[in-house]
């Protein structure tokens, strides 16, 4: 979970690579509650720090870390369980953190104002996957965006339609 929440911070743009200095506190969500609750809530992309700077709370654990099999802070763990659990699919599809970096990284793209939107696609690519797309990728990606464009009614610039695509790469 760590590693695949680094990832996400590093092709949105927003990873800090400051070493070193305080944790950040973890992001609190609505659904933890109880005995003991921080009185801080992070921020959600967590500053932009890797993950090793999360603080860890034993009753209040970052639900994406939780997902992917992070082990519990009660007990020595020396190897960890490794999963593919359904899950882990629904926490990329839905976790608020996952759709604010795709955003971001949507944003960042169209920045770049003279890009033609196959050269954005291509970005994309190389950004998440270091590869350029092949012509079929970057035929369904160009689909994928006029068909998000058409149901959200934008342009060729409607951010919602390539933080769409973001979220899918």
């Amino acid at each position: 979970g760590e590693v695949i929440r680094d990832a996400i911070l590093a092709v949105s743009g927003r990873l800090t690579h400051r070493v070193g200095g305080p944790s950040v506190d973890v992001h609190l969500t609505s659904f933890m509650d109880g005995r003991g609750k921080p009185k801080v809530n992070g921020p959600l992309d967590g500053n932009g720090r890797r993950s090793l700077y999360i603080r860890t709370r034993r009753n209040f654990l970052t639900p994406m870390f939780l997902a992917f099999d992070v082990p519990t802070p009660f007990t020595t763990i020396g190897r960890r369980t490794v999963s593919n659990v359904p899950a882990q699919a629904l926490t990329m599809m839905n976790s608020p953190f996952v759709i604010q970096q795709a955003e971001r990284w949507a944003m960042t793209m169209l920045a770049e104002h003279d890009w033609t939107a196959d050269r954005r696609v291509g970005e994309l690519y190389l950004t998440a996957f270091a590869r350029p797309p092949t012509a079929e990728e970057t035929r369904d990606a160009l689909d994928f965006l006029t068909e998000q464009r058409g149901r959200y009614h934008g342009d060729d610039r409607d951010v919602r339609a390539w933080a769409d695509l973001c979220h899918v790469l």
